[in-house]
């Protein structure tokens, strides 16, 4: 078994169809040889082992007596760092980005803005709606890397 502190070894390892299995078993929960082969469309259930072992070599999965692989250890690499998982979903961290800023511009638009609008209004919300679009491009391109 490798040792499973070395962070060097861990990124080398968690990339690829290996992370796409990593993420997978993240998201999903316990899975069998099979159905993660199913999942992520690999050739054959050998080579969804070759990655599960690999994974279990490291520390990071674990087999229980069904056969049925599961997370051992959370690891937050590569693509991984981009993403916050809540139960068992993975959110790009921008989302509650995004959140946070139209609760703000909606808590203004009820509570401070003046009506007709001045200067001030118009700054607030045009700054507000910029970083919301740039967040949304950037959270739809953090999507798109997804590893699973």
């Amino acid at each position: 078994m490798v040792d499973p502190n070395d962070k060097k070894a861990i990124v080398e390892l968690l990339q690829g169809k290996t992370l796409s299995v990593y993420a997978l078993l993240l998201t999903k929960g316990r899975m069998g040889v099979r159905e993660v082969a199913r999942e992520l469309k690999l050739s054959s259930p050998s080579l969804a082992l070759h990655h599960l072992t690999k994974l279990m070599d490291h520390g990071i999965i674990e087999k229980d007596a069904h056969g049925e692989y599961g997370v051992r250890r959370t690891v937050y690499v590569g693509t991984m760092t981009l993403f916050l998982k809540t139960g068992k979903y993975l959110f790009p961290r921008f989302v509650f980005l995004i959140t946070l800023i139209s609760m703000i511009l909606t808590a203004y638009l009820v509570f401070f803005l003046s009506i007709p609008p001045d200067g001030k209004d118009i700054l607030f919300l045009s700054v507000c709606t910029i970083v919301i679009i740039v967040l949304l491009f950037e959270t739809r391109r953090i999507w798109s890397l997804k590893p699973f």
